[in-house]
């Protein structure tokens, strides 16, 4: 009765040793597909209750269904058209409507999404890079103000301080890096870090997620 005893114990069955393979085949299996840092492909689930502050503008709101990870939406600010301006078709003035969606992270690493009704102008970048987007057709990403060399792909993978030139039919529609001298116009009560942290491939690609906000 003993020697039954201990081979009832030190043996298990075929069906427990199967299920414990399989649930070691899952377990690794899930290891291995889970990403390293998985990122946020819905920005506009972010917008929650400045969703009607933006739309109170009466434009098009286009922001980044992409966001990396970890950032959120910190500030808006909005310039609606004064009173008595006029207003064309597309909900746009003489000098606005005007929006700034500030994102920030734990860092106090951030970026803003812009735009602007009315004329534009502007430098060209020191580096800049032109590229393809669904919503606005071709960008120009820029690095820093000057005769517009192409952005290579040893910089696209260094942080920048990183712009892009406003594009669209009015409004324009722009994004950039936030340093706190730019974050205290914004919102004085923000602070963001001087320290480039974003790369041209990371901006590119919040860039080419931009969407209207339904």
């Amino acid at each position: 009765m003993e020697d039954i005893l201990i081979n009832t114990i030190t043996k298990p069955s075929m069906k427990y040793t199967t299920c414990l393979s399989l649930f070691s085949l899952l377990s690794l299996t899930a290891a291995v597909a889970a990403p390293v840092h998985a990122q946020s492909n819905s920005g506009h689930s972010l917008v929650g209750s400045f969703r009607t502050e933006l739309k109170s503008l009466s434009i098009k709101v286009a922001l980044p269904k992409y966001v990396p990870q970890g950032f959120w939406i910190a500030a808006v600010e909005t310039k609606p058209c004064r009173r008595g301006d006029r207003i064309d078709a597309n909900g746009v003035c003489r000098f606005g409507p005007d929006y700034t969606v500030l994102y920030r992270n734990a860092q106090d690493q951030c970026f803003a999404v812009e735009a602007t009704g009315g004329g534009i102008g502007g430098p060209t970048g020191r580096y800049s890079r032109t590229v393809n987007t669904k919503l606005l057709g071709k960008v120009d990403v820029n690095i820093g103000n000057g005769n517009g060399q192409p952005i290579t792909e040893a910089i696209a993978k260094t942080p920048q301080e990183l712009w892009s030139f406003p594009a669209g039919k009015s409004p324009f529609y722009s994004m950039r890096t936030i340093n706190s001298q730019a974050a205290n116009r914004i919102n004085a009560a923000i602070i963001c870090n001087d320290t480039a942290y974003m790369t041209p491939n990371e901006f590119i690609k919040i860039v080419q997620s931009l969407d209207w906000l339904r």
